[in-house]
């Protein structure tokens, strides 16, 4: 039971590790190299889609695991697409000083806007084609990213302690801007329980399947990502450093200055 639990909980966090330290190392590299990240990663989404489209009826171990991967991947295409500055929004200046409330978040919205977008009508694309398929995983996973990035981007706008500032391409740095004062504020037990529900629910859905079936491990593997998010949260309120976690991403030349941190990582930009 422990083994079954922990093998798809393990690959779910080596996924994310990986896959999150790689987009970082990729967005910091020369601009001259973007045109060719943003290619490759568009090659992988198209291959991903065709993928969901196979995966539909498929229900074996494997397929639990190439469903995650998929979702994986096609969120990470959008996550490239913003990190390069392809798909951001027509805002790309600093925010005008003095700013409050629903003024400062109209304006914030325009930075992202065409990305926020593109999101939503890729999500759903994807729950179209995954609608009434007996592999739902990819598009469960996509949907978790939205939702935990929805979530984490509301912290960073009110306000967090800890933003990150190690790992963002230094063409982003007006973002910065945008965000709250770095003080917990009184949203955050709400979001912060939104997000830790989700993460037991999820829990709790993997354990309603058979140990080693299609359905525990897929279930596990949105679960423990879903954990990760979580902590990612937490992240934001307390005095850690998540950048320590990809050491090999950063690149000094190309660093920006602080930017948030859980609204930038993998459920993030």
């Amino acid at each position: 039971m422990i083994a079954a639990v922990a093998l798809p909980a393990l690959a779910a966090l080596a996924i994310w590790w990986s896959s999150t330290g790689l987009l970082f190392w990729l967005v910091q590299r020369p601009r001259a190299s973007f045109k060719w990240t943003a290619g490759a990663m568009t090659v992988a989404a198209f291959a991903a889609m065709a993928g969901l489209v196979l995966l539909r009826d498929r229900t074996g171990l494997a397929d639990a695991y190439l469903g995650f991967a998929i979702g994986i991947t096609l969120w990470a295409w959008h996550e490239t697409m913003f990190l390069l500055g392809y798909i951001s929004g027509p805002r790309r200046t600093p925010c005008p000083p003095d700013l409050k409330a629903w003024p400062r978040f109209l304006v914030s919205t325009e930075t992202v806007i065409y990305h926020e977008i593109a999101i939503a009508l890729h999500g759903a694309l994807i729950v179209a084609l995954s609608w009434g398929a007996d592999n739902h995983i990819a598009a469960l996973t996509y949907l978790l990213l939205w939702g935990m990035r929805i979530n984490a981007k509301f912290l960073v706008f009110l306000g967090v302690p800890n933003l990150s500032d190690g790992l963002l391409p230094a063409h982003l740095t007006y973002l910065s801007t945008y965000f709250g004062k770095r003080r917990v504020t009184a949203f955050f037990p709400i979001l912060i329980s939104l997000a830790t529900i989700a993460a037991t629910v999820l829990a709790f859905a993997a354990l309603s399947h058979p140990a080693g079936t299609f359905g525990a491990v897929g279930h596990t593997l949105i679960a423990a990502l879903a954990v990760l998010a979580v902590i990612e949260h937490w992240v934001l309120v307390l005095p850690v450093r998540d950048t320590a976690l990809w050491p090999w991403a950063r690149q000094s030349s190309t660093i920006g200055t602080p930017l948030e941190n859980g609204a930038s990582q993998s459920w993030r930009t």
